[in-house]
């Protein structure tokens, strides 16, 4: 009997978790006849969406606001050392911080395997593999990934200088992509 109860449980969340992502804050913009970013410009509808303020942490586990990041666009990544193609488009990410300096935000919000993924760990990730432009935030308690519908990894979100959800891609990206998309919010 308590198998059975476990089953259903299971199942509801999987219920639950598939309408989160469907019916995620990023949808509009990952209708795309199957490729991994929208196009490269911006708003797919009339209709901008304001990205709510939520909350992460900073290497040393102060609280950061997303917030604190209005004013200028924001190019969020939500990424793990776990994850062969978040590990893969690195070097295209720490080029691009390193050329677009003060004029854009990049976030990159580290996101837990449930295992061993620990600040530390990231530190000595982006350490060891000279990506020094590159500082990780990290979404421990998930509240970007739950507002969002995330479940795959990596996942990029734009957002212009006014906090509006501009455009989104699931999976790697490039170089090329980001900077164009970038370049359009500019």
């Amino acid at each position: 009997m308590n198998s059975k109860k476990q089953k259903i449980a299971i199942f509801t969340v999987g219920v639950l978790l598939v309408f989160s992502i469907i019916s995620g804050l990023i949808l509009p913009y990952l209708r795309n006849n199957g490729n991994s970013t929208v196009d490269k410009g911006g708003y797919q509808n009339e209709e901008k969406i304001a990205v709510p303020d939520f909350q992460f942490t900073d290497g040393d586990g102060n609280t950061v606001n997303f917030d604190d990041f209005k004013g200028k666009p924001i190019v969020m990544n939500f990424w793990g050392t776990w994850c062969p193609w978040c590990v893969e488009e690195m070097d295209d990410f720490d080029r691009l911080v390193g050329e677009y300096g003060d004029k854009v935000n990049f976030l990159f919000l580290d996101v837990p395997n449930g295992e061993d993924e620990t600040p530390q760990k990231v530190e000595q990730f982006l350490k060891d593999n000279g990506y020094s432009n590159i500082t990780s935030y990290y979404d421990s308690m998930l509240q970007g990934c739950y507002m969002f519908g995330l479940n795959s990894f990596p996942v990029t979100v734009y957002v212009d200088s006014e906090g509006c959800l501009y455009n989104a891609a699931i999976g790697m990206t490039n170089y090329d992509d980001v900077k164009q998309i970038v370049d359009s919010m500019l």
